[in-house]
């Protein structure tokens, strides 16, 4: 079920209504009623997955509070994690390590499981590991009920791809649910319009240039290449932080407060400022949950470099399985250790002769990450390392007769473009909210609507899946 479909919008006009005047202390069994259906809606053989998880969860925690011997509960938590890990494992890497690890040292071409991958299956995972993690450490307490953990993982706005929770950040709202009508719902309302305009005017309909480049054989021309390489960097932000901002505002319109996952990003000065922006809370998890465990900066500098590798790499990997995703991993982890290591070696921006120091221009540094997370999204994107190379290669040595003429005819493609570059550094919900509180609702609803006829008269009734339910 797609926020962007018809069919949420009747879903969520039937669930919004039970919200209404359902009583509090029962609605995080409305929560977890009208996830499953809306979880189901895709597969229905799946639906167990998240039960699942939850009910490890819930009892890990129990186990793991159960002993008070350093030894016994970080044995507790290594088998409860192993527990949880165990069906993204089977489902996402089997066919990965088959095929594409040992298959080429053994023969093996071919899948070792042919099911298609559960929804959201890697999200629900971190969003469980969190929890299971922070009562470890004490961070929060495990004293919920069943219910509220098998809300805290279905809770649907978030339950597909994300974002990622901490418990800390809906539990709390989940045991004190604010009253029904004591809800932003204007707030949300226009949120969630500007995801669905990401979505469906931008994501969608630039996704038509895109996908031919992918799917030829040989390799392509190059203006092609080229406009292909900048509209992913386009579709994939706008499909993603589309999602989520129609998450948040699906959430707040029920009284519920989710984190945000993006922050104009491509307005990076650093590839370390941009994963500080971009999938805010899967940046953070990997900190906290990975790289913090690995060591972090405590052995050294050459370790801590060695751990941000590590730990973008196997980001990657949870991406994807793949070695396209193990490739764009692998060089986002050596791109933000180098900005590491020259910042310790120079300190901003490096130093001169005379060790004053040297500041990059703000223009070339903004320049320059977008342009390495733009060329990196070619691996994200291509479904080989091969295909990679040739769209990487093609505005090199690829054809540019008829270059003019290809971009002649995907004018609407280069105008998506040009607005979404030109409107992204405002692209933040604090000017949202400012515009509540300043503009005149008879100006803001008008244009909110004509948002909604734009985006569907665009879309003609349709919506394509989000890029990142398959990961």
């Amino acid at each position: 079920m797609l926020f962007s479909s018809p069919i949420f919008l009747a879903f969520f006009g039937v669930y919004f209504g039970l919200h209404l005047i359902i009583r509090r202390d029962y609605r995080v069994y409305l929560v977890i009623a009208g996830s499953t259906i809306f979880y189901g809606w895709w597969l229905w053989e799946y639906v167990w997955l998240p039960y699942v998880l939850s009910l490890i969860a819930y009892l890990g925690a129990i186990w793991i509070v159960g002993t008070k011997l350093p030894a016994a509960r970080k044995l507790r938590l290594a088998i409860i994690l192993v527990a949880l890990f165990l069906p993204l494992f089977v489902f996402k890497y089997s066919n990965f390590i088959y095929r594409d690890v040992l298959g080429p040292m053994v023969g093996w071409d071919r899948n070792i499981l042919d099911v298609p991958l559960p929804l959201g299956v890697s999200f629900i995972t971190f969003t469980l590991t969190a929890y299971i993690v922070d009562i470890y450490r004490g961070a929060f307490p495990s004293r919920q009920k069943l219910s509220t953990v098998v809300g805290y993982t279905l809770f649907f706005p978030h339950l597909i791809a994300g974002p990622i929770l901490r418990p800390t950040e809906i539990i709390p709202q989940f045991e004190h649910p604010r009253h029904a009508l004591d809800a932003p719902f204007a707030l949300g309302m226009v949120i969630f319009t500007i995801g669905l305009v990401k979505k469906l005017v931008f994501a969608d309909q630039i996704a038509a240039v895109i996908d031919p480049v992918y799917m030829q054989a040989g390799v392509p021309g190059a203006a092609a290449a080229l406009l292909a390489i900048l509209g992913f960097s386009m579709q994939i932000y706008c499909d993603f932080s589309g999602y989520v901002d129609m998450a948040i505002g699906t959430a707040l319109i029920i009284g519920i407060r989710l984190p945000n996952n993006f922050l104009r990003p491509y307005a990076s000065l650093s590839l370390v400022e941009f994963w500080r922006r971009w999938h805010i809370t899967l940046s953070f998890w990997l900190r906290d949950y990975l790289y913090i465990p690995l060591g972090g900066s405590r052995n050294g500098r050459a370790r801590a470099m060695l751990n941000m590798i590590i730990t973008m790499l196997l980001g990657g990997l949870w991406h994807g399985a793949s070695w396209t995703f193990v490739v764009w991993g692998f060089l986002h982890g050596a791109g933000i250790a180098l900005v590491h290591g020259a910042r310790w070696a120079f300190g901003n921006g490096g130093a001169d002769s005379s060790g004053r120091s040297i500041r990059m221009p703000r223009g070339l540094a903004l320049a320059l990450t977008f342009l390495f997370v733009t060329l990196l999204w070619v691996f994200f994107r291509a479904p080989s390392l091969g295909k990679a190379t040739e769209v990487l290669a093609a505005p090199i040595v690829g054809d540019w007769s008829g270059a003019i003429g290809y971009l002649s005819s995907n004018l609407g493609a280069l105008t998506l473009l040009a607005i979404f570059f030109a409107l992204h550094r405002y692209d933040d919900h604090r000017y949202l909210k400012l515009a509540l509180r300043r503009v005149r609702a008879e100006i803001l609803w008008p244009v909110v609507g004509l948002l909604w006829i734009l985006a569907i008269t665009m879309s003609q009734g349709s919506s394509a899946k989000f890029i990142y339910f398959d990961f």
